[in-house]
């Protein structure tokens, strides 16, 4: 894990579309730059669309993994 201090972690497991982006948007908003959010997912398609939201907001990708079929992404909040 990296070594930076986690805001908040989300659980999106059972969500997909535009739901975990919104509760991504929202958290990242509410941390401070260079905190980090965690993000659980359960689907690939809804991990590559926040991949393209991070890009496009400027935030950082710290962590990208998969596991049985979830994945995890940490995001640093970087502006």
């Amino acid at each position: 894990m990296p070594d930076i201090k986690l805001y908040k972690t989300i659980d999106a497991t059972s969500e997909n579309c535009t739901g975990p982006i919104g509760e991504l948007s929202s958290a990242m908003n509410d941390a401070y730059v260079g905190e980090g959010v965690s993000i659980l997912l359960g689907d690939e398609a809804t991990r590559d669309d926040i991949l393209v939201w991070a890009k496009r907001t400027g935030n950082e990708v710290v962590e990208n993994v998969s596991e049985d079929g979830k994945f995890k992404l940490i995001l640093k909040r970087v502006k």
